[in-house]
Order: C-alpha cells, then structure tokens, then sequence
C-alpha cells in the first residue's frame, strides 16, 4: 500500500485496524507552526480516533486549521519513515468503497477487507 496516496481518514482507519504502523513517542516536526501541539493533535486524530472537530473544540482552532495541521504532520510522518505499512504483501489492506457523511456532518469511509486473489 502506497501510504503518501492515503488521506488523513484512511490513515486514521489504517492505525486504528494495526495495518500501519504509528511512532510510540509522535515526532515533533521543526518550523513547523503550532509545533507544540502538532503532534498531539496527530495522536488524538490517528491514535484516540477524535474527529477534528472535537479536536479544534478543544484547542481553539478551526476544524479547517486543525485538518491542516494533522495533514501537514501526515505528510511529513509518511515521507520521513514514521508510519510504515506493516500488513502482508498478499493482503490487499484499504478498498476504499466511498466517502459519506454522517448526521452531524462528518464524513467517515466504508473499509472493506479481502484478500488478493
């Protein structure tokens, strides 16, 4: 699985299902704005499963800012060997069905897990 094509939500989806794997102590990326709370940011989204919305509730942030911050250190995670896909070669991980919207406007995704034929 190529994890710099995954969004924030299938990431999410993928370390919370164990199919990559997420730094026990999250990196704190220099020069970086609001880098005292990026990475917590990114364990209360990837790890604790928080939508951005409570996120930015709690730090006093948009939604749309706190989603930059977790995309930005996603990036950077990905790019740097932080996260790193640990499932089988033969095990075809994230078939992304579709993208849809909850009651309280939050999206969320369908995974569907099968294995390759």
């Amino acid at each position: 699985m190529d994890l710099a094509l995954l969004g924030n939500r299938a990431l999410q989806v993928a370390v919370r299902r164990n199919l990559v794997c997420f730094p026990s102590q999250a990196p704190i990326f220099g020069k970086q704005p609001r880098r005292d709370v990026q990475w917590r940011l990114a364990v209360l989204y990837f790890i604790r499963g928080w939508s951005t919305r409570e996120i930015a509730r709690r730090y006093g942030l948009t939604r749309e800012r706190c989603g930059q911050i977790i995309t930005d250190w996603r990036i950077r995670a990905v790019n740097m060997g932080y996260i790193q896909d640990v499932t089988p070669d033969d095990f075809d991980a994230l078939s992304l069905m579709g993208v849809k919207g909850d009651a309280d406007g939050e999206d969320y995704i369908e995974v569907r897990f099968a294995l390759a034929k």
